[in-house]
């Protein structure tokens, strides 16, 4: 009935549910009417996933008339389907209780892991925004959530926000403008024509294998972003001993902080460090004054000494500033500042920073940035191919649970790819074949500038 290489057939060999079922075994009880089987539930979560099937009505309807997703749910052709609501109970419940879907997922790492797909030499950390299931219009200042009836979102996000920790880097992060009336764990974000309310879908993967290592969901805001990296890598360290030789992101991931945060956990940042000496305004840039470790100051253009001021912190900065009385006489002072003196800030993680710059002239960086895009594959497939352009579910609790299902799935069409199927070899031509063709080109190019020169 079903063919022998069908891609349900091949992912139905990789799924060990006896590790659900203990984890889920506390939350069914032995007396009573049967429960519906939490395989079943788990099975049909992944095919919707799978065939981008978003609505739950559909994949209920789906699967009662389509024997292939009967065979791979296991239920006989007289077998009734669960009601579409079956759904919502136990994923706001036990599912959520047991993070069932966490446990997916990192089984799915573990397969790839045991298959050899994970080189664990080079990593990539990207971010995609997933639109929330929240409209654009309704908003909300902080202090308006206290209405005498809340959603189950806007309880989840308020016990979040009693609970949450205080800020540890970066600087200072105040209240957001607007938040969703419907779903407040959303964050808005203009990154769309439109302004929106959405996710961010945080991603390690191993390159150039292409497998997930680590998910998470945070609001779609770059500092959370950030934040969700670092706790990617660490949650990747103490799951899998996965501590990649480099680790690659864009240069939103290149902060200090950060920075150091790559370098202390094992892994050279191959990461392009966030310059902002650039922003000078006309005037003289950071590189024109030259830093001497041994006394602990700057020396301007002008030969004056710009001694050491304080540390912010929260930013990680120390600032070096000149005296007024040298300023007020220099006759560059046009060149350089506009105030009564000039300062130099200096990150507290500058020696990471030189690091990684050297790190950036040599061509091992320009690889990991090529393998660094291997990323997108994922969130192309999530989004052209899974469905996951929106989310289903609201809250970050539910967002977490769609990403993580989504790089399951993803995981699991690796595994499943058929050993007989190998990639097409490409020979070089011989350096003499390869000089003609190149001359035989450059000659075309030439001729069609000539004649588009003449007429």
């Amino acid at each position: 009935m079903l063919p022998k290489d069908h891609i349900l057939r091949r992912i139905d060999r990789l799924l060990d549910m006896s590790e659900l079922r203990d984890a889920l075994a506390s939350h069914y009880s032995a007396r009573g009417r049967p429960s519906v089987a939490p395989d079943l539930l788990i099975r049909m979560a992944l095919i919707g996933r799978l065939y981008g099937i978003t609505s739950e009505r559909r994949l209920c309807e789906e699967v009662r008339f389509n024997l292939a997703y009967r065979w791979f749910c296991r239920l006989p052709l007289d077998a009734n389907v669960p009601n579409h609501s079956t759904f919502s109970k136990n994923r706001h419940g036990r599912f959520r209780d047991a993070n069932v879907f966490r446990l997916l997922f990192e089984q799915t790492v573990r397969r790839c892991v045991a298959a050899g797909l994970v080189a664990r030499k080079d990593a990539a950390i990207d971010a995609s925004f997933i639109a929330a299931d929240a409209s654009w219009q309704r908003k909300m200042r902080d202090g308006d959530a206290v209405a005498p009836r809340l959603t189950r979102p806007v309880r989840e996000w308020l016990a979040d926000q009693a609970v949450a920790p205080a800020q540890e880097h970066g600087a200072p992060r105040g209240k957001p403008a607007a938040i969703s009336r419907t779903d407040p764990g959303a964050a808005w974000s203009a990154r769309t024509a439109r302004g929106r309310f959405g996710y961010a879908f945080n991603v390690l993967i191993d390159t150039p294998g292409g497998v997930a290592v680590e998910v998470e969901a945070s609001p779609a805001r770059f500092a959370a972003e950030v934040d969700a990296a670092r706790i990617m890598l660490a949650r990747a360290g103490d799951c899998f001993d996965y501590q990649p030789k480099r680790a690659a992101a864009d240069t939103a991931y290149g902060s200090g902080a950060f920075l150091a945060f790559v370098n202390d956990h094992g892994s050279v940042p191959h990461i392009p460090v966030m310059e902002r000496s650039e922003q000078t305004n006309g005037k003289f840039p950071r590189e024109a004054f030259r830093y001497d470790p041994e006394r602990d100051h700057y020396v301007c253009p002008a030969g004056k000494v710009l001694r050491y001021r304080g540390t912010h912190r929260q930013v990680g900065c120390l600032r070096y500033s000149a005296s007024p009385l040298d300023c007020q006489n220099c006759r560059l002072k046009r060149q350089c500042t506009s105030a009564n003196n000039r300062s130099v800030t200096h990150s507290e993680h500058e020696d990471v920073r030189d690091l990684v710059r050297s790190e950036m002239q040599t061509p091992l960086f320009q690889r990991s940035m090529r393998l660094r895009r291997g990323v997108e594959r994922l969130f192309a497939d999530a989004k052209g191919k899974r469905g996951l352009t929106r989310l289903h579910l609201r809250g970050l609790r539910g967002a977490e649970e769609e990403f993580l299902l989504g790089a399951a799935v993803s995981n699991l069409v690796l595994l499943a790819r058929p050993t007989n199927q190998f990639a097409r070899q490409r020979f070089p031509p011989p350096a003499s074949e390869r000089i003609n063709h190149m001359a035989e080109v450059s000659r075309g190019r030439f001729e069609q500038a000539k004649a588009a020169a003449i007429f």
